[in-house]
């Protein structure tokens, strides 16, 4: 009986710590988890689905920062209210404040413009991408503007590609760094290609929507391909492919077209989607052009 009573205790005793230990160790799991939460949250390379909202944050900071009287270029990425000059950061987080209700470190605006410096200042590390390109000596007050406005581009794209393909629209990964192989430089050439290629395809009767890369010397219509293509041997003497042209295009077809996954061969597989329109060729040459030019501004300020 005694050894009977000794056992009951003895499990009784042993639950009691499990459970003590259990209640002691719940704070613990949940700051582990909060903390696990946290990092997730401040991923520096996430890429939030992206709103209207998000577009008149972009629209609303060029507003804020319209002229070089009210621009701070000594950003510590603290925006009191009340302030008369704003950083590049402050400019964002203030739309944002104004229309969404509160500030988003992480907001999608703010992540795209995040990704307008990975691609216009290559190689140059920055720890803040918004504070220390705000306050880089280099960049001016017309380089913030032209971020602002590259943001704007690319959250409209974005928007479209996610209209276009029933609200759902694949998130892709921030757009590539010199580390991962985005260090083909820039040169005055192929900023005369990509200008060539918009005056070819300046009009939709001079657009071929059936591109198949053959593209004959005496051709009148252009995919969006051979005009790239007939560009390069106009300018450069050299009708090859894989230029710096071509794959700033691909990157901005990865980034921006709702079917891009199911392209087999970018430039041809977007110029005959039938979603794709004459002005999504003219915007996407655009791009190329602008980011081309940054980036070869980016490398001669270095």
């Amino acid at each position: 009986m005694w050894n009977k009573l000794f056992r009951i205790e003895s499990v009784a005793l042993s639950s009691a710590v499990f459970l003590v230990a259990a209640v002691l160790m719940l704070p613990l799991a949940a700051k582990a988890q909060g903390t696990n939460q946290q990092a997730s949250n401040d991923d520096s390379n996430v890429r939030p689905p992206v709103t209207n909202a998000d577009l008149q944050i972009a629209k609303r900071a060029r507003e804020i920062l319209d002229s070089p009287a009210k621009w701070n270029r000594a950003d510590n990425r603290e925006c009191p209210a009340g302030a008369k000059t704003f950083s590049l950061y402050c400019a964002l987080q203030v739309a944002t404040t104004e229309l969404s209700g509160k500030a988003e470190h992480r907001g999608a605006a703010l992540q795209e413009a995040r990704f307008v410096i990975d691609e216009i200042a290559l190689n140059r590390n920055y720890n803040h991408r918004l504070m220390d390109y705000n306050n880089d000596p280099t960049t001016t007050f017309n380089d913030i503007q032209e971020v602002l406005r590259l943001t704007e581009n690319l959250i409209a794209l974005r928007l479209k590609a996610e209209a276009s393909n029933g609200g759902v629209v694949s998130v892709k990964p921030p757009p590539p760094t010199a580390s991962s192989g985005n260090s083909t430089p820039v040169t005055k050439t192929d900023i005369e290609i990509v200008k060539r290629a918009r005056q070819i395809l300046d009009a939709p009767a001079k657009w071929d929507r059936h591109d198949t890369q053959a593209c004959p010397a005496d051709e009148t219509v252009f995919s969006l391909y051979c005009a790239l293509v007939k560009a390069r041997t106009e300018v450069s003497g050299a009708s090859g492919a894989g230029d710096v042209v071509m794959q700033e295009a691909r990157r901005i077809i990865d980034e921006t077209a709702p079917n891009h996954e199911k392209y087999k061969a970018r430039l041809t597989d977007f110029n005959n989607d039938l979603t794709v329109t004459f002005p999504d060729i003219q915007k996407l040459l655009q791009l190329v052009e602008e980011r081309l030019t940054r980036r070869l501004a980016g490398a001669i300020s270095k």
